[in-house]
């Protein structure tokens, strides 16, 4: 992952409008000293004037409309909710890749969006260390309250997951780069003339298959081979050595044709051993990998697909 945008903590002070010109007048008389005798006037008509711009909209918060949660409410505008949205759907991002994918590089912007989310109590933003070179990553993830108003935004699929809060800190630099390799993928089946409909992440597939074998564990040999088997077809997914394998990301997408389709990724990381990965390839999942910078850096997105003759070398 690329090195952390560092984020203040308060929002930048707008610049005050620049007031217009005065009409023309005859030029104050001036007293002792060489104050100008109507200096009081001048302050009064600047005062008029603050008290003008503060019963105007704020350049801040127009366009933003009350959303409730959970008892309270709260303001947003339009793209704070699309990025409450996005943040929910892959539980956690690092915020260079917001900057990079939502906001169009507008660093004040995001910025200003991101302390406004976390100061309502919506967003979670915490910076990590990763890499040999302990780089600094800034990563976000929602609220239980921000989980919850993302849920309400109707744009989103019906079944789409929302999640909220951070996995386990030796997982987090591979869930923050499940989102990149989405970009990479999505801009493809978009080229193509798809749409996207939902993303699943392995969280939930993993509480699909695991729940329902669960129940089967009192079963004999055969009998809870011929479930597992059931179990993977009902969810599209592979058995490979005895075991339901497990994407990290499913996009499921609309053909330009019209039809349901989809595709399993997987990341691979600098951790994963060759026994690892060749499964993860068996089982026909499509694989990116992290390729380092020349300056040793920490890890930055290559966005290659890793096939099984690259894995095999």
């Amino acid at each position: 992952m690329s090195r952390g945008y560092n984020f203040e903590e308060r929002e930048e002070r707008e610049q005050e409008p620049r007031p217009q010109a005065s009409p023309e007048r005859t030029p104050a008389s001036r007293g002792h000293g060489g104050a100008t005798a109507d200096a009081p006037a001048r302050d009064r008509t600047r005062s008029r004037r603050q008290r003008l711009q503060e019963r105007l909209p704020d350049p801040r918060t127009s366009g933003r409309t009350e959303v409730r949660a959970l008892g309270r409410r709260y303001e947003l505008t339009a793209r704070e909710r699309d990025t409450l949205g996005e943040i929910g759907r892959f539980r956690t991002i690092a915020t260079d890749d917001l900057l990079k994918h939502r906001y169009a590089g507008k660093a004040g912007a995001l910025r200003k969006d991101l302390v406004h989310m976390q100061q309502q109590g919506l967003l979670h933003r915490r910076s990590i260390s990763v890499g040999k070179n302990r780089d600094t990553l800034v990563i976000v993830a929602l609220t239980r309250e921000g989980a919850e108003i993302a849920r309400q935004d109707e744009k989103l699929p019906e079944q789409q997951s929302i999640y909220s809060g951070f996995v386990k800190p030796a997982e987090v630099p591979h869930d923050a780069a499940i989102y990149p390799m989405y970009q990479v993928e999505a801009a493809g089946i978009e080229a193509r003339g798809g749409t996207i409909r939902r993303v699943v992440l392995d969280y939930e597939l993993k509480k699909e298959v695991y729940s329902k074998l669960a129940r089967e564990r009192d079963a004999g040999a055969l009998e809870y081979s011929r479930r597992q088997r059931e179990i993977a077809d009902e969810q599209g997914l592979p058995v490979v050595d005895g075991k339901i394998a497990l994407p990290d990301l499913r996009i499921e997408y609309e053909t330009p044709e019209g039809d349901l389709d989809r595709v399993d990724l997987e990341l691979a990381t600098e951790h994963y051993h060759r026994g690892h990965m060749a499964t993860k390839a068996r089982a026909g999942f499509k694989m990116y990998g992290f390729v380092s910078t020349s300056r040793g850096r920490s890890a930055q997105w290559e966005g290659r697909e890793l096939t099984a003759t690259v894995l095999s070398l």
